[in-house]
C-alpha cells in the first residue's frame, strides 16, 4: 500500500490556521479511506514549544500516526535551521516514515535544507508541495506587504533590499535557492489562481503549478431562508479569524466606530470569533470597539459552519493579499455571503456572491455594511449565488489524478535527486 506522509508547518491541535487545517483535513480524509496516511506537524517556534513540550522533549504524539515536532526556530530569510543538528533530527524523523509520497503544506519550521536532503535520501518517493502563501517570493513573512504597510505588487532584488534593509545580492541568492528547492517537487499545488499567477510572474514556468481548492469536510444543510430568518440575519455580521496585524481587525473596528457615530434605526450585531478582547487590545491599545461589537473568543473548527449560518454576512477585512482563506470556504458551506477586501485570493474567491470594498478603507467598509444591513432582499439575492465549496472527496480525486501524472514533471528531477544523498547540505 502506498504510504502518504502529510507534512505541515504547524499542527491544528495547537494553532488553527488555514494551511495546517487544510493539511490535517487531507490526512483525516485519507485515514477515512483506509489509506496508509501519516501526519507530521510542528510548533511555530521556541515560544510555542515551551508551552506544549517538557524539557528535552522533541515529539508530541496525538495517535500512532499523528505527530507534532518541537519547532526550534529557523531563519525566516534563508528558510534554514541555524543548527544542523535540528535539521538532522527532523530529516531523520521524516525519513524513518519511509513515505512513498511526501506532501508538504508549507516549508516553514521544516526547512528548505530538510527538503533538499530528503529528496536525496528518498529519490524514488513522490514529493508534492502546496503553496499556501508567498514565502518563497517574499522574505517579509510571505505576505508581499512592505514594512511600511503598503501592498507589494511584485518582488525585485532592489525593491526587496530597500524594504528589508539588506543588500540586493542577498535577495538574488535567496530567489535562486528557493527556486531550486521548488524544482525538487514532482507536483506544485496552489489553492487559488491568484497565487499561481504570482509564482509564474516570479519565474515558475506556466502550467507547472496546478490549481486545486482545498477540500472542506464538514458540509451541512444550509439554514432555512424564510422571510423572518432573512430579516433576522440581515442585521447580523461576524468576523472569523485570528488576532494578527494583517487580518484587518483595526479596519473593522474603525468602520464600527463610524457606524456608532450615526447608528442605523434597527439594531445591528457584530460578533468576532477566534479573537478575545484582550488579544485585540494588545495589538491596538488605542482602539476601543463599540459595545455592540462582541468578542466571542475561540471556537471549535467543526462548529464554524453551523455558527456562520446564524449570520447574514461574514466580514473578511484583511489588509494583505491572502490566498485561499479557509473562512471563505466555510462561509460558502454555510450559505452565508461575505464582505471582503478587494485584493488577492479574497477577491477571487468571493467573486459573484460576495461584496468587496477597497482594502484598508474603514469608511468604505462601514458604507458597505450599512448598504446591506436590514436588507433581506439583498441577502437573499447573494445567498442564491453561493455554490458549495469543493468537498474532500472532490479534492482527493483531483489530487490522485495529479499524483498519477508524475511523468509530467520536468525531466531535470531525476539527475538532481542524485546530488543530495547524505547529511551534508
Amino acid at each position: 500500500m502506498t504510504r502518504i506522509v502529510i507534512v505541515s508547518h504547524s499542527h491544528p491541535a495547537l494553532r488553527y490556521g488555514g494551511g495546517e487545517v487544510a493539511a490535517y483535513r487531507q490526512f483525516q480524509h485519507l485515514l477515512s479511506q483506509d489509506k496508509d496516511a501519516w501526519f507530521v506537524g510542528s510548533t511555530i517556534g521556541p515560544e510555542d514549544a515551551a508551552r506544549f513540550f517538557g524539557p528535552g522533549q522533541r515529539l508530541l504524539s496525538f495517535s500512532e500516526r499523528d505527530f507534532c515536532l518541537r519547532g526550534m526556530g529557523m531563519d525566516s530569510f534563508s528558510m534554514e535551521h541555524p543548527r544542523i543538528e535540528d535539521e538532522d533530527w527532523i530529516l531523520d524523523f521524516l525519513f524513518s516514515l519511509q513515505g512513498d509520497i511526501y506532501h508538504f503544506h508549507h516549508f516553514w519550521n521544516i526547512g528548505a535544507g530538510t527538503i533538499r536532503r530528503l529528496r536525496g535520501l528518498r529519490p524514488e518517493a513522490q514529493m508534492i508541495c502546496t503553496l499556501h502563501e508567498m514565502t518563497a517570493i517574499c522574505a517579509n513573512h510571505g505576505q508581499m506587504l512592505k514594512t511600511s504597510g503598503e501592498l507589494c505588487h511584485a518582488a525585485s532584488d532592489v525593491a526587496c533590499a530597500a524594504c528589508l534593509n539588506r543588500p540586493p545580492v542577498d535577495f538574488a541568492l535567496r530567489r535562486s535557492r528557493m527556486a531550486e528547492m521548488l524544482d525538487l517537487f514532482d507536483v506544485l499545488l496552489s489553492p487559488s489562481r491568484f497565487l499561481a499567477d504570482r509564482f509564474e510572474a516570479w519565474g515558475i514556468p506556466p502550467g507547472r503549478i496546478s490549481v486545486i481548492e482545498n477540500g472542506l469536510d464538514h458540509l451541512e444543510p444550509r439554514p432555512e431562508t424564510t422571510p423572518e430568518s432573512l430579516l433576522y440575519r440581515s442585521r447580523r455580521f461576524a468576523f472569523f479569524g485570528q488576532a494578527t496585524p494583517t487580518k484587518g481587525l483595526n479596519v473593522l473596528v474603525r468602520a464600527a466606530e463610524l457606524i456608532e457615530a450615526a447608528p442605523p434605526a434597527n439594531p445591528i450585531t457584530l460578533e468576532l470569533y477566534g479573537v478575545t478582547a484582550e488579544a485585540f487590545a494588545a495589538l491596538w491599545p488605542g482602539l476601543k470597539p463599540p459595545e455592540w461589537m462582541q468578542f466571542r473568543g475561540r471556537y471549535r473548527p467543526q462548529d464554524c459552519v453551523s455558527i456562520m449560518g446564524r449570520f447574514g454576512w461574514i466580514i473578511i477585512p484583511s489588509i494583505w493579499w491572502e490566498n485561499s482563506p479557509v473562512v471563505i470556504q466555510e462561509a460558502r458551506a454555510a450559505g452565508t455571503p461575505m464582505i471582503a477586501s478587494d485584493i488577492g485570493g479574497m477577491a477571487e474567491k468571493t467573486e459573484g456572491w460576495g461584496i468587496q470594498f477597497p482594502v484598508g478603507d474603514p469608511a468604505a467598509l462601514a458604507a458597505t455594511i450599512l448598504s446591506v444591513h436590514d436588507r433581506p432582499e439583498i441577502l437573499a439575492e447573494h445567498i442564491a449565488r453561493i455554490e458549495p465549496p469543493l468537498d474532500m472527496a472532490g479534492f482527493d480525486a483531483e489530487w490522485h489524478r495529479l499524483c498519477g501524472h508524475r511523468s509530467s514533471a520536468p525531466a531535470l528531477f531525476a539527475p538532481k535527486r542524485q546530488l543530495h544523498h547524505g547529511k551534508g547540505k
